[in-house]
This record gives structure tokens, C-alpha cells and sequence, in this order.
């Protein structure tokens, strides 16, 4: 990959030269740090080949590069930097970063270097691997020549796909990684002689010193040791499963120079995925913020606390949530804009602006342009599904009875005094409705029907009920007010259609009335789908089953509601509604469709949403009205106009206010942002605190920058965040150090007031960072200073998933069960664990391999596939062990099938 280094800027090279000599006096002691000035095309070329220029020829890197080209040309994202671990360390600076980028990423290299030369888990990595790398490429190429292109590059492909079958500790045991027995070894021991003797100065004494039964025996224990190794080979487990490979499997000189390439360059990225980095990125926004997914509208805050894993729109493509976090009592900064969107987040979160540029929150002011942004179309595939369940009513006897309690237990009950029985009377309740009569009941309920999908003729129902609906519980009934009796007659038959009730159909002086009455389908509409009851018209909200809903599902909502509460004209298309929430979803879900609309505060209390111009058209065409008086006013609106003034896509802040708040944070993979609230925002992103002198960092960030790990790799979804942990962790050690809160005296206090008010004032704190710096990794740096005190500070519990009420709970306060959980997601990169357990399986020559199952099952599809390449090298039928469905299953590929069977 030719590539010409680009001399730095002279203001480039200044701000180097003070951040270098600024971490040097804090005591980072990196390798010579070369930077080179890279475009961004030469940028993704190095982020192909990862990071280096030179590599051995495969269709992945061309892959990635296009990838990379294409998204960084549709602004999908950027990368600002890029170090390599070798001596001289290289770093990449792209060419188009502002200067306060630069120095930034000049402290993030600085930084990084330190961390690869001093990191024990570094030490073994080949410090030339920029030269190894290249003479890799070599030997390829030359390979090539010889075999030819094609046949290369699928035998790559077979060892690509097995590389992370390495024992990722080997280089630290201080033997030879590559010791491992072969048959060979075992010929050889056969061929030796007998027992030795022990040497003896006296001929006489020999029959004392070495007693011919002892070596008999000795020799027969021998024999046996032998064929024992002989019948079952390697004699123990090896968990390095590419080497064994390369010792037995019956491979070609080629194929195994190929095979021992990939082998080396994944021991060498090993220690980056052992030390992941321990960042705590920057909370973000409010608990209901919305954000826009595949699976519908869906609030941050449930996102967060259920870790769910949706592909979110980042204003131009889906992208994955990898990450998630909260961060309680922030200080925040909420902005309107005239066209009254919304945002509220933490000081520090990023929107963007219409160049392209990213801007703080707190550096805001009003009158500033912001980028708004949607899901770009991205909606639910699937309709909701509905799964409610109709309540038997039963007398207050019948009740008691089935509890086996007596009556007036019941009316307790009912009355707030649960007792003995409250359990059993809770369940209870919520399977039946209970009437607190006695006696017989005359008036049982009359059955209806019940939805079960949430598809458009349902929406449209719900649309009505949203906009000139309402819900009384006093009166027990249901219905719509409304002027047009086309309007009256579409809701008498989605009553009909839905529900299988005959509403009634009122004139009343100016309007019509619909109305029925049915408790089922109040409490249907109220307890599961969310609606809200009584004079509710400042509360109404879009129900959460519509958020959730494919676009033609919306659209039927919306164009109900506006049936209800819009009007069309020559003012375009203005909604009116009294509610400040019901407002805001609209305007957010309108935007999803590319209509631009304006909400402002009507001289009532209420608001209006006006949608003019193309966006008219535009909504007319995606949603429009079902009435057709309405409808046809909007067509005339549209067509009267030759062309429509451009509409961009950013509006004007015209409120900031600073408060307090809760806030929530996702990682969002690839361009690190996603569509919310009608925004483009930024993810969490490292807070890489080199502090400066002079105005370009100060003395603790330096420190706290060090502390962090090199290399950032998500962590495993719906757990323990332990990025967050990692950062507080660090700060925990230099405080406790500082304090002197460690040692057997510290250990053995158990004066709770002592331990809190504790100070020895020792000042280690800084020193003991360093020490952590250079010895642990992740797993070690966990399983040392992960303390219980630090659990119960930081409310860290373990969580599961209740599929009856759809949300995530505790699971377990107990620390170790906290810890061991940690340290799992942790421990081999949160990969399962492959051993080589018998290379002459049923004495076949087949390769038989153990899963080390730790409570987490293998995908199959994946493991199929493994054991697919694994033959195409063993050339022998493969054999894994494992355990699936909480049964030990053995699975099996023997060039032609895959088998699984039940081990007894």
C-alpha cells in the first residue's frame, strides 16, 4: 500500500512537543512515538489492514476498506487516530481534524505507548512487527506463485475462521508456547530402555540400593504409562488448538507456513482484547428521550435499563447498541428550538450541527443552528402481537372460597390490610375480577372479542379513541364525539370489527355522539394498552403498542387522530391538541416520515402542530386523512402550489435552561451516534482527560488517562457495564492508597464508623495507578481490587430477564456472585473454551474437542461451521463435546454430515 508521510504542521508539532514533555514529568515512559498525516482514504487503508501497511493478500481486508470508504463518503463515520504496538510506536493523525483534535489524539497515542511497553501482558508481543508483518506478506505471495491464488485464499479463509482457538496465557507460563507432545515423542520414549538404575560406588550394594521386584514393577508402570499415551493422545488437554494442529494435523509444508502466520499475528492481538480498555463514557440524555429503532419508538431509558441490543438510525444508516449506562443526579442542559423540538442531556452530550461539527450542550447559545434528524424510515418490521387476557367476575364468596380463606379476609384485603394471606389473595386478583357482594351475581359481564395484533384497523380504532374518544370509568362507557357522521359511522364499525359490540349513534345539537359500554374493553384500553381514563385530554399520550408498529400501522394512527383533531386548508395542515406529551410524539413520529412540522403554544394552554410546504405534500402522500372532506382540502392545498420552498433539515435554538437529572448513555458501533428526540447525538465517547499547562492540559488527566487500558471492545449485553466499573475502579485504588485504606490492619477492622473516617494520609495513590498500569490485566485487575465495599457503594447487582413482565430484575445482591459474573464476561474474551481432548477418538484417528461449558451454550451454527474447517485440515471425522438444553451433547462433522447425540 504506497503511502508518502506528510510533514506535520508546525502548530501540530508544538502542541507534540508540550504534551510530550508534560507526560513525561507525570512518569509515562513510552516508546519513540513516529505520527504521520494520513488522508482519510490512506486512513481506511491502514484501519483495513489494521492498523499496518503492509499485508498478506485476502479478500477481508478489501472488504473492510470499502466499507470503511463508503461509510466515511455518506458521513457515516470517522476515525480519528489509529497507534500500533511496536518500537517505534506509529500513529496516524487524519489530516482533517481541528486543531484541538490533534492534541487529543497526540495525548491518546503518548498514552497507549505507555501502556504497550510497560504492561506485562505486552511484554511478549513482537516489538518489529511492522517488518513481521511484511515478511508474512512475502512468504504469502511467494506461496501464491507456487499454489496457485484461489486454493491459498480458501485455506486462509479455513484458518481466519479458527484463530481465536489459542491458549491466550501460553507466552506467560515460561515455556515455550509451542510445547506440546507429538507422536514422536512417544516413539522415542518407547524405543528407550528399561528402568534406569540408581548408580551405586560398591558392586555388592546394587542389589539393595536398586531391588530387582522395584524395578520390575517400576518397568511394568512404565509400559503401561506408555501405552496408555499411546491409546489416548495428547495425554493432556491443550487448549492451544491451532498448535496442536500445526504438530499433527496431516498438512502440507504450504499449509502449515499459512496456518503458523495466522497463529503468531493472533498471539499478537491477544493482549489488546486481555486489556480492554476501562473507559467511562459520557452520560447522555433524559430517561424519555426517544429514540429511534427497529423496533419502533423507543425510550432511552427502557433501552438502558433493559441493555436491549436494537439497531438504532444514526440519521443515515442502522447501526448496533453494544453498551449501555446510566449516570444518576447530572447536571444537564435542556434546549428547545423554534420549531419546539426538544432535548434534554448532560452537559457534556453532543448534537450536531448543520456543517457537519459536533458542539456541547453547555456550549450552546440561543440562536445557534442545529442538525435535526430522524429514523430516516426505520420502522418495526413485525405487528405487535396482544396477548390480553379476559378476567372472570366472581362474587366476594367465591373469591374466599377459592383462597380458602373466609369472606371478611377478603374485604381486608381489598381494604390494604394484606396479612397471612396476601400472596395467595394477590394472585388471586389478578386472575379474577372480585365484586364485593355477597350473594348471587344477576348481571354477568357480556363477552366481547379481543384483539390480538395491533395491525392498522386497530390503530385507526385507537387513533379515534386518542382524538375525540374518551374512556369514563364513573359511567362505564366508551366512545366519540364528532361532527361528521362519516366520521361516527368508520367508529361504529371498528367498535364492531374489534370488539364485537353494537356502539349507539347519537345526534345531539351540533354533533354526533357514539357510545357503548363494556368493563372488558375498559379495562383493556386502560390496564393494557395504556389509555388514560376520565377528563384526560392534558394526559393523553401516543399508546406504546403504536411506537412499537410498522409504518403502515402509524400512519393509520396518525391519520386517524388528525380525522379527529387536524384541519386542512390554505394554512396547510394544523393539529391542535391539549397535551404537552401527545404533542411531542407526534411531531417525533412525523419526522420519521420526512415531515418537518412546528409545534407552538396556542393562547389556551394547548398546542398546535402546522405542517406547510413540501412536508404537506409529503404527508399527504405517506399518511393523509380519512375523511374525505378533509382530505380532498389538503390535495387542494398541494396542488395550487407550482413548487415548494426548500425545507432544510436544521432548526434554531431559541430556549436553553440548565438543570438536574438522571441520565442515560448507549454505545452505538461503527459511527458512534444515533437519531433522538429529532437529533443527531453523539454516544458515549472517551474522556480522555490528559490535562495541559499552559492551557493545554492539566496535571491529572495525565494520570487518569495512563490508568486507562489501550483498545476499546464492547462487553457482553445485558450485564454489568465494565467499562463504568473500570473507571471508578481506578479511582477507588488511588483514593484507597492515598488514605492508606489497605493492609492487614485495614482488612481486620470491622468498626464500620473506623473504616469510613480512615486516613492515614499516605499519598501511594498515584504510585499504586502505575503498579496497576504495568502488572494486571482485565481479569486480575477485577479479581484483585473488586471489593465488596466497592459493590455496596456502587448498588452493583446481577440482573435476569422476567419474560412475564418484560423487564430486567435483580438477580442477586450477593457479592461473589457479582464478582464471578464479571470476571466471566472477562475471562477469554467472552469466547468458549476449546480443548484438544483426544487426537485418536474411538481409535479411528478422529479429533475429539471439549467445550468447557460455564453455564453459557454454544451456537450451533457457529460450532457447525467450526467443526467444518476443523476436518478440512484433521482430514478425519471431529468430535466436540459440549452441553445444550442442560443435556452433554456430543456433535460431529465427518466430511459429508453433522450429527449430534445425547452422551449417556
Amino acid at each position: 500500500m504506497p503511502h508518502v508521510p506528510k510533514t506535520l504542521p508546525a502548530d501540530i508539532l508544538r502542541e507534540r512537543d508540550l504534551i510530550r514533555a508534560i507526560a513525561v514529568d507525570y512518569g509515562l515512559d513510552f516508546f519513540e512515538v513516529i505520527y504521520e498525516m494520513v488522508d482519510f482514504q490512506q486512513m481506511n487503508e491502514f484501519a483495513a489492514y489494521m492498523g499496518f501497511p503492509t499485508r498478506y493478500p485476502h479478500w477481508r481486508w478489501g472488504m473492510e476498506y470499502e466499507r470503511m470508504r463508503k461509510s466515511y463518503a455518506y458521513g457515516l463515520h470517522k476515525i480519528y487516530e489509529m497507534v500500533i504496538n511496536t518500537d517505534p510506536c506509529y500513529a496516524y493523525l487524519l489530516e482533517s481534524n481541528e486543531l484541538i483534535d490533534q492534541k487529543i489524539v497526540v495525548a491518546h497515542v503518548y498514552a497507549h505507548s505507555d501502556f504497550f511497553k510497560n504492561n506485562l501482558w505486552f511484554g511478549h508481543t513482537n516489538r518489529k512487527m511492522m517488518d513481521e508483518m511484511a515478511n508474512h506478506a512475502t512468504r504469502i505471495w511467494r506461496i501464491i506463485d507456487r499454489i496457485g491464488y484461489e486454493e491459498v485464499e480458501e485455506f486462509i479463509d479455513v484458518c481466519l475462521s479458527l484463530e481465536n482457538l489459542i491458549d491466550q496465557h501460553a507466552p506467560y507460563y515460561g515455556i515455550p508456547a509451542a510445547r506440546l507432545e507429538s507422536y514422536q515423542d512417544i516413539e522415542v520414549d518407547m524405543r528407550r530402555s528399561t528402568t534406569p538404575k540408581l548408580r551405586v560406588e560398591r558392586d555388592y550394594m546394587d542389589s539393595f540400593i536398586n531391588p530387582p521386584d522395584v524395578l520390575r514393577a517400576e518397568a511394568e508402570q512404565r509400559s503401561e504409562t506408555l501405552r496408555a499415551r499411546v491409546e489416548r493422545f495428547p495425554a493432556e488437554p491443550q487448549r492451544d488448538v491451532l498448535h496442536f494442529l500445526l504438530e499433527n494435523a496431516p498438512l502440507e509444508r504450504w499449509q502449515q507456513d499459512v496456518l503458523d502466520i495466522v497463529r503468531k499475528e493472533a498471539y499478537y492481538f491477544a493482549p489488546q482484547g486481555m486489556t480492554k480498555t476501562l473507559n467511562e463514557g459520557w452520560a447522555c440524555l433524559t430517561v424519555g428521550s426517544s429514540v429511534y429503532t427497529a423496533n419502533g419508538l423507543l425510550r432511552l431509558g427502557d433501552i438502558v435499563d433493559r441493555r436491549l441490543t436494537v439497531q438504532v438510525a444514526d440519521g443515515e444508516a442502522q447501526q448496533s447498541i453494544y453498551d449501555w449506562a446510566k449516570f444518576e443526579d447530572r447536571e444537564t442542559v435542556w434546549i428547545r428550538t423554534k420549531r419546539g423540538l426538544e432535548l434534554e442531556g448532560s452537559i457534556t452530550h453532543r448534537i450536531i450541527l448543520p456543517d457537519g461539527s459536533w458542539r456541547r450542550l453547555d456550549e450552546l447559545v440561543v440562536g445557534d443552528k442545529v442538525q435535526l434528524g430522524a429514523g430516516n424510515n426505520l420502522w418495526a418490521k413485525e405487528y405487535v402481537q396482544l396477548d390480553w387476557q379476559l378476567r372472570d367476575r366472581i362474587t366476594l364468596e367465591e373469591a374466599a372460597a377459592l383462597a380458602d380463606v373466609d369472606p371478611a379476609t377478603v374485604v381486608r384485603y381489598q381494604r390494604g390490610e394484606p396479612g397471612e394471606y396476601g400472596d395467595k389473595l394477590t394472585a388471586l386478583m389478578e386472575a379474577y375480577d372480585v365484586d364485593l357482594v355477597k350473594g348471587k351475581l344477576k348481571n354477568r359481564r357480556q363477552k366481547v372479542l379481543v384483539p390480538t395484533v395491533v395491525d392498522e384497523s386497530l390503530a385507526s380504532l385507537l387513533g379515534h379513541l386518542i382524538g375525540d374518544g374518551h374512556i369514563s370509568e364513573v359511567k362505564r362507557t366508551m366512545g366519540l364525539t364528532t361532527g361528521d357522521e362519516e366520521h361516527a359511522d368508520r367508529f361504529v364499525e371498528l367498535v364492531k370489527h374489534h370488539f364485537g359490540l353494537q356502539a349507539r349513534k347519537k345526534w345531539h345539537p351540533n354533533r354526533w355522539r357514539v357510545g357503548f359500554s363494556s368493563k372488558h374493553v375498559e379495562e383493556f384500553l386502560k390496564l393494557y394498552l395504556g389509555l388514560k381514563t376520565g377528563r384526560a385530554a392534558r394526559i393523553k399520550e401516543v399508546p406504546e403498542v403504536i411506537l412499537r408498529s410498522p409504518k403502515s400501522v402509524v400512519a393509520a394512527f396518525l391519520s386517524a387522530y388528525f380525522d379527529c383533531d387536524a384541519y386542512a386548508g390554505e394554512a396547510g395542515v394544523i393539529l391542535s391538541t391539549s397535551s404537552d406529551k401527545l404533542g411531542k410524539m407526534t411531531q417525533l413520529l412525523l419526522l420519521n416520515f420526512g415531515i418537518l412540522s412546528t409545534r407552538y403554544l396556542k393562547g389556551d394552554g394547548g398546542w398546535n402542530i402546522q405542517i406547510l410546504g413540501k412536508s404537506a405534500k409529503v404527508f399527504y402522500e405517506e399518511i393523509g386523512f380519512g375523511l374525505a372532506c378533509k382530505q380532498e382540502a389538503l390535495r387542494t392545498y398541494v396542488e395550487d402550489r407550482q413548487w415548494f420552498c426548500k425545507q432544510p433539515w436544521e432548526d434554531k435554538i431559541v430556549a436553553i435552561e440548565r438543570r438536574r437529572a438522571d441520565v442515560y448513555d448507549i454505545s452505538v458501533a461503527e459511527t458512534h451516534r444515533y437519531a433522538a428526540q429529532g437529533f443527531i447525538n453523539h454516544n458515549s465517547y472517551w474522556h480522555t482527560t490528559i490535562m495541559t499547562r499552559s492551557g493545554v492540559m492539566t496535571d491529572a488527566e495525565v494520570v487518569d488517562y495512563a490508568d486507562h487500558h489501550s483498545g476499546t471492545v464492547a462487553m457482553s449485553p445485558q450485564r454489568i457495564n465494565p467499562y463504568k466499573i473500570g473507571l471508578e475502579l481506578l479511582r477507588d485504588i488511588e483514593e484507597r492508597w492515598n488514605k492508606g485504606q489497605f493492609g492487614k490492619e485495614w482488612e481486620e477492622c470491622d468498626d464500620a464508623r473506623a473504616r469510613h473516617a480512615w486516613d492515614r494520609k499516605l499519598g501511594l495513590g498515584r504510585k499504586k495507578i502505575f503498579e496497576v498500569r504495568k502488572v494486571y490485566n482485565d481479569v486480575g485487575f477485577i479479581d484483585t481490587f473488586f471489593t465488596e465495599d466497592f459493590c455496596n457503594r456502587h448498588q452493583l447487582f446481577t440482573y435476569h430477564y422476567n419474560e412475564r413482565t418484560g423487564r430486567y430484575e435483580i438477580d442477586s445482591r450477593e457479592f461473589q456472585a457479582i464478582k464471578q459474573r464479571l470476571l466471566f464476561m472477562l475471562t477469554n474474551f467472552g469466547q468458549p473454551t476449546i480443548q484438544v481432548q483426544d487426537a485418536n477418538y474411538e481409535n479411528r484417528g478422529a479429533l475429539l474437542l471439549r467445550h468447557r461449558y460455564e453455564g453459557v451454550e454454544l451456537k450451533l451454527d457457529e460450532a457447525r461451521d467450526t467443526l467444518k474447517n476443523l476436518f478440512a485440515l484433521w482430514k478425519r471425522p471431529i468430535y466436540l463435546e459440549s452441553v445444550i438444553d442442560d443435556t452433554a451433547r456430543l456433535l460431529s462433522f465427518d466430511g459429508k454430515e453433522h450429527m449430534t447425540k445425547r452422551i449417556k
